[in-house]
């Protein structure tokens, strides 16, 4: 074993060499050398500048268990290759002349090349390899097995694994390998779905099927995605086959170590960014719609599937396109958003391949469709056991209202942030983000979106009918290896201390020694022997006392936050302590996207005023909050001020690290990395090489007498030999110097960087910095670790910035000759950033360590507010309710005025207007807001006059005020208001909703077909717009009034289809069905407005409710409404008038009919005349009836005629009897007519003798 580990140390390539030799070799055991096949197959390949790989290509090939001389043929098309590859191929081609022909043509592209070498496939089967990979040995023979087996089959597809090229070794972590959940997976092509395949290298195709339908690669899809398209253009040609997926026929893609492989550069090529969509992703998807009328779901799927990783790449991360043009970003969204024009929802929720996860989806959903998922996730992510608070987070792209409710009551959080995640510079999706308080362990948690019930997900687990917190507790209990002895655990590096959390420890040491504290070193740091000396109660990093320690600590306080320190052994400390970091550096730059990778993140220290605001700002990239951020200052700036020394005459140049040009990490810390053997010849050594040995460095030096000290980044003092530093400058090294490198910068009087963090330091002390940033673009690109943030060198650094040697020679030689002083612009610039110069930061560092274990007091109101917002746009009256009446009791009297406005329009929304009307007593409203809620208190009584009174005086109204105006004016006939308030709106608003506010105007003057003409044409399907214009209701009104109550009785039905119980419309279907004499129904809808409070009713609708109360015989209702203020007014209408006393007639109530009439006044008699005259006459009151009866109309009853002509012949008076009966059987022919002609001819004959 000792052998084998020091062969796998001295040279890694033989040894995996050797071991995949007596792999084959193995295998050759169970195989026979040379399988006898029944089928024969041609490899072309596309070579170009692969010298390095052909012959393991070729070996592996010629190696195969399936003969290679019989069965396989391999067509190498050169695509203008510089190195030697041609002479590889022909070393090959002249041991197996039979087997391998070579084609040169001119460099033209993968593409090109491979479509070159299939003119000249004679095999049934073809398959395409790439010259830089190679295969197992059974490769073709488990090809050539199966296929024997499953003779429908068009396509195999064999298992590809990455071979990582730098370690030598195999991983099977490919996103698609789950299509290989057995050793034969055979799949209709109709059927594949999320069996995928965009590798035309690892898959065998029928040769008769490519060139019976002429299929070929597209040369212009570059870089990738050539292997897609034509995967997806040869399975529409093989539709009623199958697939068959080999999982033990390995196809090894090589991961190069230099970084060419095709997939490695891609996305710094801009073709990736159009070429790919117009000639691969779109073609493909448009082309399978007019063939089959529908896009498979496998086909949709392929397209996702890169769009995915389009996702993962670019998600806030704009610098990584940095190199395009705006016009090719803005080119880039526009086919990115075409494609999922052919992709269906449905494909997009069951999209889980390569990471994609919900976040993705709805954001997919809301970016590109403007969908919400047809369900919603709230994540429970982390849980504060001492302050009771649950961290619940979710994603939508809508800004939706959210409620979380604690045993169905309402429930604000105690902290909320909305991060903005953004694709292209536009957004995709928000997270929101609120840690809500909880009190006891049986209460409930329930959360809904928009009214709708979420999901809730905690450690994996899903809950559909809500969570309690008992089980929340439960499932975050840490184990008993995890609890904690309330220790406190710091650390700055593993291998350098110096910084906050060595200054903080010494604070703590002592200040509060009943704390207990340890701090973590390598005991090889130069550090260890001073600090022990100076009793700092030690411990050594990666020791099994280190492992103790941070498994019982309460808190890990850090100047860093690399996993090492923050995540140890890969649990996240099972939630069981809070991580604060301290940082080593003020935070000037975008770090959101490394912090928010970080779940165990509880504190995060900031220095300047403009960090601090950067990391908590609403709508940011950032996952921290005010909870978690904390504006105290670094520890280490309490000694820092204290001693500083003024005009000291040296020279501090610390460059910063550029991740591109470092070796990857190796080991459990930050600084164990392998070195790389190239260095040298990067442009950061380079130039910083050149500025170390400058002529004029040196002279300027000499000079004005200045010393120089260069510090490199604890990541380049691996490097540090290879700068050959002069004598003349002094070298710091971190893992090295004694001397602090709170020193350097007290004892220098500037600084020389490019992008370092450590001016702020300088900026500190009052002194000046010179930026060298030779390679701006470069750094800003996204190859570093670099992402733009808050502060820019030119305007909010603390000195000039240069982008050349000579300039910074220059500058540098400038500011040397004013004595080093700062510039007056950068000291006030240094003045404005920093919030505290004292030397209280790490009592402030302190307390606020303390405040994260203290339940709040105090009750943040702007996220109050922000809720209450949501729930007004929602119209979440209830919830809007409870948010506004909490909101009262802030002291801002803007938030008291939104508190007020929201409650009054709460109220009016769900009738209560009572409350509305006492809120509109209160104080702290503007005279605007008091008119506008006055308006909208009458609006919803239906008081339009009121309506006019409260928006006519006001200067500037909104749509909705303005419709509103205009709808009053409309109700009372105001025709000239109407058109001039309509002229006011329509400039406004778009074409349909212009018909609609003139259909108003038609309406104020009664000009119905007018109204017909203008709405049965509108279009309008916005649910607000068809609520506020109501043209539905109003072209019901239209209808009814022409007679036609068929089309009146739909369009009261449509609107009901998208609005129920709206006042409105219950106030019209009650005038369609008084006008239909449908009197019950009349009934039933006014009972259902305005509670049944009457005052609130117009007159006219009053009418119509008594006359069909009477006409339905209610009269106790009937009665109380005649008592009461509102049906006062409405009993001086003939219409009820008459109404009333034939019901009191119907029911023989004569005496009734009496009563009434005597209150009556004489202008009103004349409505209840036929009743009045009946009760007399069925009382024998004849006389009176002769004496006080009005003379009949063709408008009269017949009964009443009747009455008249009788009460005439008991009077004698046989003329008027004549004139009755003549009329009688006139008007009424269908009435007695053959007895009233008896009648009279007897009076007639009579009269004559």
């Amino acid at each position: 074993m000792n052998r084998k580990l020091r062969k796998l140390k001295r040279d890694p390539k033989l040894f995996f060499k050797d071991m995949y030799d007596k792999y084959a070799l193995k295998m050759k055991k169970h195989i026979p050398v040379k399988y006898t096949g029944s089928h024969h197959f041609t490899v072309v390949t596309a070579v170009y500048n692969v010298e390095k790989y052909l012959d393991e290509f070729f070996d592996s090939l010629v190696k195969q268990t399936l003969s290679f001389k019989k069965h396989i043929q391999i067509i190498c098309v050169d695509d203008g290759s510089k190195d030697h590859s041609a002479e590889i191929i022909k070393k090959w081609q002249k041991k197996y002349p039979n087997n391998i022909r070579y084609i040169y043509k001119e460099n033209g592209g993968q593409a090109s090349a491979r479509n070159l070498g299939l003119k000249s496939v004679e095999t049934e089967w073809v398959t395409f390899i790439d010259p830089d990979d190679f295969l197992s040995p059974n490769y073709f023979q488990e090809t050539d097995k199966n296929l024997s087996v499953h003779a429908n089959t068009s396509m195999v597809v064999c298992n590809l694994k990455m071979f990582m090229e730098n370690k030598k070794i195999v991983q099977d972590t490919h996103p698609l390998k789950y299509r290989f959940p057995k050793a034969v997976n055979a799949v209709a092509v109709k059927d594949l779905n999320n069996h995928l395949n965009l590798s035309a290298a690892s898959s065998f195709f029928k040769t008769q099927i490519i060139k019976t339908n002429k299929l070929t690669f597209n040369h212009h899809i570059k870089p990738n995605f050539e292997d897609g398209k034509f995967i997806a253009d040869y399975l529409l040609a093989a539709e009623h086959t199958q697939a068959l997926f080999l999982k033990e026929a390995v196809y090894f893609y090589r991961k190069r170590e230099d970084g060419t492989s095709t997939l490695d550069g891609s996305w710094q090529k801009p073709e990736k960014f159009k070429d790919v969509f117009i000639h691969g992703f779109l073609p493909m998807l448009e082309k399978y719609q007019p063939e089959l009328g529908y896009i498979p779901n496998n086909i949709q799927k392929t397209a996702l599937y890169d769009m995915y990783w389009y996702l993962s790449y670019l998600i806030n991360r704009p610098e990584k396109i940095g190199f395009l043009s705006e016009t090719q970003k803005v080119e880039f969204y526009q086919c990115y958003e075409k494609v999922f024009q052919y992709i269906d929802e449905k494909n997009i929720m069951e999209f889980n391949i390569a990471g994609a996860w919900f976040f993705h989806k709805v954001g997919m959903l809301g970016a590109f469709k403007q969908q919400r998922p047809p369900f919603q996730i709230a994540y429970i992510e982390n849980i504060d056991r001492e302050n009771k608070q649950v961290l619940i987070s979710y994603f939508s792209y809508f800004d939706d209202n959210c409620s979380f409710e604690v045993n169905g009551k309402d429930t604000i959080p105690a902290y909320q942030k909305t991060v903005t995640n953004e694709f292209n510079g536009k957004l995709f999706a928000y997270e929101k983000r609120s840690w809500l308080p909880f009190f006891e362990g049986k209460d409930l948690l329930t959360i809904k979106l928009n009214g709708t019930p979420m999901r809730i997900s905690v450690k994996g687990k899903t809950f559909t009918k809500g969570i309690s917190f008992k089980e929340l507790l439960d499932l975050f209990r840490p184990s008993e290896k995890y609890l904690s002895d309330g220790s406190w655990l710091l650390m700055d590096r593993e291998t350098k201390a110096d910084d906050n959390a060595e200054h903080f420890y010494r604070y703590m040491m002592r200040n509060h020694p009943e704390q207990a504290c340890c701090f973590v070193l390598n005991k090889d740091s130069i550090d260890w022997p001073r600090l022990e000396k100076e009793g700092f109660n030690l411990v050594e990093f990666g020791s099994t006392d280190y492992e103790k320690h941070l498994r019982k600590a309460n808190k890990i306080i850090s100047s860093h936050l690399e996993k090492h320190i923050n995540n140890y052994f890969g649990d996240n400390y099972e939630f069981s302590k809070k991580f604060i970091f301290l940082q080593h550096g003020i935070t000037k730059d975008d770090l959101s996207q490394w912090f928010n990778t970080k779940k165990n993140f509880h504190g995060l220290v900031t220095v300047t005023i403009p960090e601090y605001h950067s990391v908590i700002e609403e709508g940011n990239k950032y996952k921290l909050g005010k909870k978690e951020t904390f504006l105290t200052g670094f520890p280490r700036h309490d000694s820092l001020l204290s001693g500083n020394v003024e005009n000291a005459k040296k020279i501090l140049i610390v460059p910063t690290w550029r991740s591109y040009i470092m070796g990857a990490h190796i080991g459990n810390g930050a600084n164990t990395r392998e070195l790389n053997s190239r260095f040298l010849e990067t442009d950061y050594a380079q130039h910083w090489y050149a500025l170390l040995h400058s002529n004029k460095l040196e002279a300027l030096a000499k000079q004005y007498g200045y010393e120089i000290t260069f510090a490199p980044h604890p990541n380049i003092e691996p490097y540090l030999a290879l700068f050959d530093v002069p004598p003349y400058i002094k070298i710091w090294g971190a893992a090295t110097s004694n001397n602090s490198m709170q020193n350097l910068f007290q004892q220098s009087s500037m600084l020389i960087t490019d992008y370092s963090s450590i001016a702020f330091e300088m900026a500190f002390l009052g002194k000046q910095t010179l930026y060298y940033q030779f390679d701006k673009e470069a750094f800003r690109s996204g190859i570093h670790t670099y992402q733009q943030g808050y502060f820019e060198y030119e305007t909010d650094g603390f000195g000039p910035v240069v982008e050349t040697l000579d300039e910074l020679t220059d500058k540098l030689e400038s500011i040397l000759k004013n004595g080093g002083k700062i510039e007056s612009d950068y000291a006030v610039r240094i003045k404005q950033t920093f919030k505290y110069r004292d030397t209280d930061n790490c009592k402030r560092v302190y307390e606020a360590i303390i405040r994260m274990d203290k339940l709040p007091t105090e009750t943040d109101f702007s996220i109050v507010k922000t809720m209450l917002e949501s729930a007004l746009a929602a119209q979440d009256w209830k919830n809007a309710t409870s948010r506004a009446q909490l909101l009262l009791s802030s002291k801002d009297a803007e938030n008291k005025a939104l508190a007020i406005t929201a409650l009054c329009t709460a109220a009016l929304e769900t009738s209560d207007i009572q409350a509305a009307s006492d809120l509109l007593e209160q104080d702290g409203l503007s005279q605007t807001q008091r008119a506008l809620l006055n308006s909208c208190l009458n609006y919803r009584n239906l008081q339009w006059q009121g309506v006019i009174d409260a928006l006519q005086p006001l200067l500037s109204l909104n749509e909705t005020h303005q419709v509103w105006l205009l709808q009053a004016y409309a109700k009372l006939g105001q025709t000239d208001k109407a058109r001039q308030c309509a002229d006011i709106l329509l400039p406004t608003i778009d074409g349909n909703k212009a018909a609609l506010a003139q259909a108003w105007v038609n309406a104020a003057a009664e000009d119905w077909y007018g109204v017909i003409r203008l709405l049965s044409k509108a279009v309008c399907k916005d649910k607000k717009d068809l609520q506020l214009y109501q043209p539905e209701l109003l072209l019901s009104r239209a209808y009814r009034n022409t007679g036609n109550y068929e089309q009146a009785h739909q369009c009261l039905v449509n609107f009901e289809k998208h609005t129920r119980g709206f006042v409105p419309a219950r106030i019209e279907i009650a005038h369609l069905a008084y006008t239909k004499q449908n009197y019950k129904k009349c009934i039933d809808q006014i009972d259902k407005c305005f509670d049944k409070d009457l005052s609130r009713f117009s007159t006219e609708i009053l009418l119509e409710y008594a006359v069909s109360l009477a006409k339905t015989g209610q009269f106790e209702v009937l009665k109380q409404l005649m008592e009461s203020t509102a049906g006062a007014e409405i009993f001086k209408f003939p219409e009820l008038v008459s109404a009333y006393t034939e019901i009191l007639a119907k029911n023989k109530n004569w005496y009734g009919i009496l009563d009434y009439a005597q209150n009556l006044p004489e202008s009103l008699l004349n409505a209840a005349m036929y009743p009045l005259m009946l009760a007399h006459y069925r009382l024998g009151n004849t006389e009176y009836v002769y004496k006080h009866h009005r003379m009949p109309t063709a408008k009269d009853a017949y009964e009443y005629w009747e009455i008249v002509a009788e009460t005439a012949l008991f009077e004698g008076d046989v003329k008027l009897a004549v004139h009755c009966y003549k009329q009688m059987i006139a008007i009424y022919p269908e009435y007695s007519k053959q007895a009233n002609l008896i009648k009279l001819l007897d009076l007639i004959q009579n009269k004559v003798h």
